[in-house]
């Protein structure tokens, strides 16, 4: 007996429309039904036809469950894709957290190693990439000629190295530092050279270069006494070193 071809060709358009789509990206969601309706359109068509031919009943059957298991391998596929991207990006998210906090730590440690003020003698002080020591301290009550000091005062030699670790050059003045006795500061003195040799004067530092001078002041013989330095268009302290 002839087939009856109704169902048989409806199966066949849904199922080959869902095979046009099951390779399609999201689209192929909406090709699943389309599969699942040619499954049951043809396997009606099969049924009606069971005494008849089943050519266009068999065909829509074989494109639907074609249609279907593309739909489900291809969306296996993306699936596996978008999770391999997702531990990927995930991967370079921690990377980047990673040295971010690295980055902080760092920054965290360089803030609190500038934001230190008080320092002893043969420590180092850093600001802005200059480093400065105090490698001795050494007092004198003079020569008993040229050089004196004040009344009931005496001479204070601070050896001080200079590094220049940043990118320009840096000058250098003994006017940025002063001695700080029980909060009374003075500046600089001056003596003979045959008396103090390579005494700490002005210049300027290239970058990694280094300076070391012997800088001369005065100050009492008693109480606390600091070597203070300060920037040119400071008002305060940038950080000192305890010298008694």
């Amino acid at each position: 007996m002839k087939e009856r071809k109704v169902l048989g060709i409806l199966s066949i358009i849904f199922g080959g429309l869902g095979l046009l789509l099951s390779w399609i990206p999201i689209v192929n969601n909406f090709a699943f039904f389309l599969g699942i309706i040619s499954l049951v359109l043809g396997i009606i068509a099969l049924v009606i036809n069971r005494k008849n031919k089943k050519l266009l009943s068999i065909i829509g059957t074989v494109l639907s469950v074609t249609t279907i298991i593309i739909v489900i391998a291809t969306q296996g596929l993306y699936a596996n894709s978008l999770d391999k991207a997702t531990k990927s990006y995930n991967k370079e998210v921690k990377k980047i957290d990673s040295s971010s906090g690295s980055e902080e730590q760092s920054s965290s440690a360089s803030s609190s190693s500038n934001a230190k003020k008080d320092f002893k003698v043969g420590e180092t002080a850093s600001i802005s990439g200059v480093e400065y020591t105090v490698t001795k301290v050494s007092y004198s009550n003079g020569d008993g000629d040229m050089n004196v000091p004040d009344n009931s005062k005496q001479y204070v030699f601070v050896d001080v190295t200079i590094k220049n670790n940043s990118d320009k050059d840096y000058e250098y003045n003994p006017l940025d530092f002063q001695l700080s006795n029980n909060g009374n500061k003075t500046d600089n003195d001056y003596v003979d050279d045959d008396f103090v040799q390579n005494q700490f004067t002005s210049g300027t530092l290239s970058p990694n270069a280094s300076y070391s001078g012997t800088w001369v002041g005065q100050s009492g013989s008693d109480g606390n006494l600091s070597f203070t330095y300060k920037d040119s268009l400071s008002n305060t302290s940038d950080f000192e070193f305890q010298l008694r």
